[in-house]
């Protein structure tokens, strides 16, 4: 499911303690704001997070007015995970300049990871009236919602997302996530008008990207639920021609062979499929089972 997340996650707190060195205090006083700037973009291009924290924390000491120094500081404290200290960082830029799209976008991200929903919320639906033409915050906040099954709010942000970018693919790929999960909900016939509505979205994200393997998987889910058994097959014949050894797609074909009656098929495939899991942890459950209707076939 798309999520779009700033590349940087970090946190701030080392920085702090090299304030008490007294050659970083010398170097302060004998170095501008803009090159505390450079040298910390520099620092957190080569990953090196705490010298970026340094860097970006003297800048904005000496100019605490450069909305971008508070900004990167609140990316480096992103990239650290110290999500507290990166919140505060991106307030500081927001309150500097209220319209500054970006800081809010990323104020979202960082309250979602402080687990305060409401408050990415907020600073999402800034984000989106600051840059009305930018995607992200719509995927996210539609996202958010999502995760908190509000699903007739997160479809209508999936398809303003959809209006901004039309020609993006995996808008539609979590568009049909959230009609699909809305579909469960529902009773027939509304149920399988939804499940057929999560099947068409799907396919407009194939249009868009037609090696997406998961948008062909999540069909052949759709298509179980809608006991079309022989559509259920292709979808995940198709996921596994584009992605060889894709796992869920391996089991449940065979399942849906097994279902289908072809036992020669299901049999076949389930030991495709376990010997492509073998002793990965994750596939337990699932290779247990696949053992089990392997004595049955």
């Amino acid at each position: 499911m798309y999520a779009v997340r700033p590349s940087w996650i970090g946190s701030i707190g080392a920085a702090l303690t090299l304030w008490t060195l007294s050659s970083v205090a010398l170097a302060a006083e004998t170095r501008s704001a803009e090159d505390w700037f450079r040298e910390g973009v520099e620092k957190l291009s080569d990953g090196k997070l705490e010298e970026a924290t340094t860097a970006f924390q003297f800048c904005v000491d000496d100019k605490p007015d450069l909305k971008e120094c508070w900004f990167n500081l609140g990316v480096a404290w992103g990239r650290r995970r110290d999500f507290s200290n990166e919140a505060k960082a991106y307030l500081k830029a927001v309150e500097l300049d209220p319209t500054y799209g970006r800081a809010h976008f990323n104020l979202g991200v960082a309250y979602e990871d402080l687990g305060r929903p409401t408050d990415a919320l907020r600073h999402y639906d800034m984000a989106i009236g600051y840059d009305p033409t930018g995607q992200d915050a719509y995927l996210n906040k539609a996202m958010l919602l999502l995760s908190e099954k509000r699903y007739d709010e997160a479809i209508a942000g999936f398809e303003r997302a959809i209006a901004v970018a039309p020609d993006n693919a995996e808008p539609y790929y979590d568009l049909a996530e959230a009609v699909h999960l809305k579909a469960q909900q529902l009773e027939e016939p509304q149920r399988t008008a939804w499940l057929r509505r999560a099947v068409s979205t799907y396919q407009q994200c194939i249009a868009r990207d037609p090696k997406h393997h998961r948008a062909y998987y999540n069909i052949g889910v759709v298509q179980h639920r809608l006991r079309d058994t022989a559509a259920e097959v292709a979808a995940y014949r198709k996921a596994l021609e584009l992605r060889p050894g894709y796992l869920p797609a391996l089991y449940n074909l065979a399942c849906a062979l097994r279902d289908k009656g072809d036992k020669p098929a299901a049999k076949q495939a389930f030991e495709v499929y376990l010997a492509v899991a073998g002793k990965q942890p994750t596939e337990a459950r699932f290779v247990e089972a696949a053992r089990k209707e392997m004595q049955k076939l």
